[in-house]
């Protein structure tokens, strides 16, 4: 099938198809740093402001970051 400028259907998704997945999988990885750093910051604050000597908040703050993360990586893992 040609689309309008000429261009056959399928040699456009053959050139796209890897395009589509980097950029899926590079804004995955950006979405999983940034529920990291929202965590730590978040955790680290709290801590600040409790001034407490042990740095529960950010501990805390970390393991959501990675659950939140991990949740996302196998909810667009099953998208696909």
């Amino acid at each position: 099938m040609k689309l309008d400028d000429g261009i056959d259907k399928e040699e456009l998704e053959e050139v796209t198809g890897p395009a589509k997945s980097y950029a899926r999988y590079g804004a995955l990885g950006i979405q999983m740093v940034a529920f990291l750093a929202v965590g730590v910051i978040g955790g680290r604050w709290l801590d600040g402001k409790l001034a407490w000597k042990f740095p529960l908040f950010t501990l805390l703050g970390v393991a959501f970051g990675l659950v939140g993360s991990l949740w996302f990586l196998f909810k667009e893992a099953q998208r696909k």
